[in-house]
């Protein structure tokens, strides 16, 4: 897990302070690979501030984390992990670990269960890239099907016929698949809960009164957020609002 993508800040470095990054992650990782939460939080966490995206270290950050028995910061970072890296297996299982041991379990905090189960598991591991192009590629042998059969002798024979069905099923299904693995991914603005407790107010302010209360871990849609306060909203659609330091976006 020592493998870390830091080319595009390396890039952005000058020439004298470019190994800084790798040995700022290869001490992060000594720390936690000797039980040191801490000081590998400390370390992980500074890389992530300077703008280091990889899922590694959003990973090794959720595992300090966790060992440190914060359970918020736990899920925060290996959401993001899963955003860069949805295929990851170890990151799935131990968000789901990770979630187990929450106070609040929330629809759709099970992880991977119920009938969909194994094609949302597929659609992690292909990538919303590879489905997008899958269903360009069905497209464009759809197109090419459509002008054979109309400017070939022979016009759209039975075989013709069923490749340009098959092209057409293939783009529509991946397609679909495709929207809808980006919305579930990325198209929803979501937030994981910070603080021990906190209630959620009927509005931005201390003089409302309470709806409901969250505890820390549990992962909301983020709806607004307004001079300090966050409006959270759960599966349930029950909506409330919080504030911004109880909550980080995901």
């Amino acid at each position: 897990m020592r493998t870390l993508a830091i080319a595009a800040l390396l890039l952005a470095a000058p020439a004298a302070q470019a190994a800084e990054p790798e040995d700022s992650f290869d001490r992060a990782y000594a720390a936690y690979s000797q039980g040191n939460w801490d000081l590998a939080a400390e370390g992980f966490r500074t890389l992530a501030r300077q703008g280091v995206a990889d899922a590694r270290l959003e990973y090794n950050l959720a595992g300090a984390e966790y060992k440190r028995g914060r359970l918020g910061e736990a899920v925060l970072h290996y959401e993001r992990a899963r955003r860069l890296d949805p295929a990851d297996d170890d990151t799935r299982e131990n968000l789901a670990l990770v979630r187990g041991k929450l106070r609040d379990v929330l629809p759709g905090d099970s992880g991977d269960e119920g009938p969909l189960a194994g094609i949302r598991t597929l659609q992690d591991r292909l990538g919303v890239t590879v489905q997008a192009l899958v269903a360009l590629v069905a497209v464009w042998i759809g197109a090419i099907l459509v002008v054979a059969g109309g400017s070939r002798a022979g016009g759209f024979t039975p075989a013709r016929s069923w490749l340009l069905a098959g092209a057409g099923a293939i783009a529509l299904l991946a397609g679909l698949s495709w929207r809808a693995t980006d919305a579930r991914l990325y198209g929803t603005p979501r937030a994981v809960v910070l603080s021990a407790s906190v209630e959620a107010l009927a509005g931005p302010g201390l003089e409302n009164a309470a709806v409901f209360t969250l505890h820390e871990g549990a992962t909301v849609e983020v709806r607004a957020e307004r001079d300090g306060w966050m409006q959270v909203a759960l599966p349930t659609g029950a909506s409330g609002w919080v504030g911004a330091r109880a909550a980080e976006r995901i």
